[in-house]
């Protein structure tokens, strides 16, 4: 047996194909040193997320001031200062300064923010006991902790924490209020919220 025979032989044994016709092209490719046998790879799936769109957190740092309106899509979060309107399509934190009017679609947290601007929001405002608004605010909900100058209409409750200070007519669905908590206005409550009763009239 020659030298080439003797390597086709060894080749046979390690791919395991003996007593296999090396003829039948389909099965293996024969070179004149070496048998490889023929494989198709199986096609993997590919997933794609493209079906609905993720919008990552807008920043507005420290130290950083903007001039003009702002359209966003996501969730934003104020650091710095900016002088201009801004439409946010979801959440909305602002731990800066805001000089212009604010709609948001979902909710919105104040954290030693001071906005002077009315504010539009879709779910709950959160205003915390060091900051301050000037402006009007409407929200389905609002818990105030800060000092605000202006009207608040919240369509489901107002919830009033120690340290707030109002200045300005409050209109609401219910009301909370801690001890502590001013409101310099008129209060006024949606009576299609309160629970009807009935009084009967004393005879004397």
């Amino acid at each position: 047996m020659s030298a080439k025979d003797n390597a086709k032989q060894a080749w046979k044994e390690i791919l395991g194909v003996v007593g296999k016709d090396t003829d039948k092209a389909d099965e293996t490719v024969v070179s004149e040193e070496f048998t490889y046998e023929t494989r198709q790879e199986p096609e993997i799936p590919v997933r794609t997320y493209r079906d609905t769109p993720v919008y990552s957190t807008s920043v507005i740092a420290d130290g950083m001031t903007v001039n003009g309106d702002a359209k966003v899509q996501g969730d934003l979060e104020l650091r710095g200062a900016m002088k201009g309107n801004i439409k946010a399509d979801g959440n909305v934190t602002i731990t800066g300064k805001l000089l212009g009017d604010l709609s948001c679609a979902k909710d919105v947290i104040l954290i030693s923010a001071i906005v002077q601007g009315n504010i539009t929001v879709s779910g709950v405002i959160n205003l915390d006991k060091a900051s301050t608004v000037i402006g009007d605010i409407e929200a389905r909900s609002a818990n105030i902790d800060g000092k605000m100058k202006g009207s608040l209409v919240a369509e489901e409750s107002a919830s009033f924490q120690k340290d707030a200070l109002l200045i300005g007519d409050v209109t609401c669905g219910k009301i909370s209020m801690s001890e502590g908590a001013q409101i310099v206005g008129a209060l006024k409550v949606n009576m299609d919220q309160v629970t009807s009763a009935e009084f009967e009239e004393i005879d004397l």
